[in-house]
């Protein structure tokens, strides 16, 4: 892929194509420990846990 070659308009959809792709990356490497701690604290506060499968 040749960047000198495209249009500003053209490397700022490469540029957030790229940004989106990290964030999803981000978040699926996060979103486990974040959904452990929820349920954590789900639990310690009287819920059931079985009420967070449905």
């Amino acid at each position: 892929m040749d960047f000198s070659t495209m249009t500003d308009s053209q490397l700022n959809e490469h540029l957030n194509e790229v940004l989106g792709e990290q964030e999803r990356r981000k978040a699926l490497a996060t979103i486990p420990a974040q959904i452990e701690e929820l349920t954590a604290k789900y639990i310690a506060g009287g819920g059931n846990l079985e009420d967070l499968a449905q």
